[in-house]
């Protein structure tokens, strides 16, 4: 019993998840200038990765503590948590991305977009928003 214990534990220690986006670079660039801003062309950090990641880490710890108990009663994977685990992450983010207010667009840019509405415009954007289960340290 043990060993099996060890090795589902072993099999969990493994690996990782991921949370973020996927996509091309134009892609990239844009969800780096709304996480970071762009002090060169005067656009504020709207950051919605990490400030969702932030806010997923209670629910996400209180999810692995239940899960290696269960893994350890043989009640439930190393799978199921992990993807709990990345559900939870990206359920966070996402709910970031879609309260994102302030600061608010400056308005020349809001003239150019013909409305004030931050990121909602940006569907491609929100639609990469993704998590993967890797190996620890492989990051693709």
């Amino acid at each position: 019993m043990i060993p099996a214990i060890r090795a589902k534990l072993q099999e969990l220690a493994t690996k990782e998840v991921l949370v973020g986006m996927e996509g091309d670079a134009e892609l990239a660039m844009i969800a780096g200038v709304h996480e970071y801003g762009s002090a060169k062309m005067k656009i504020p950090a709207r950051s919605f990765i990490g400030v969702g990641k932030k806010r997923a880490s209670a629910p996400i710890s209180k999810r692995v503590k239940s899960g290696v108990q269960a893994i350890a009663e043989d009640a439930e994977s190393v799978h199921t948590l992990l993807r709990d685990i990345g559900e939870i992450g990206l359920d966070r983010v996402l709910k970031r991305f879609d309260k994102i207010r302030q600061p608010a667009l400056s308005p020349l840019y809001a003239a150019i977009k013909g409305n004030k509405k931050i990121l909602i415009q940006d569907k491609d954007l929100r639609d990469s928003l993704t998590y993967k289960i890797v190996r620890k340290g492989e990051r693709t």
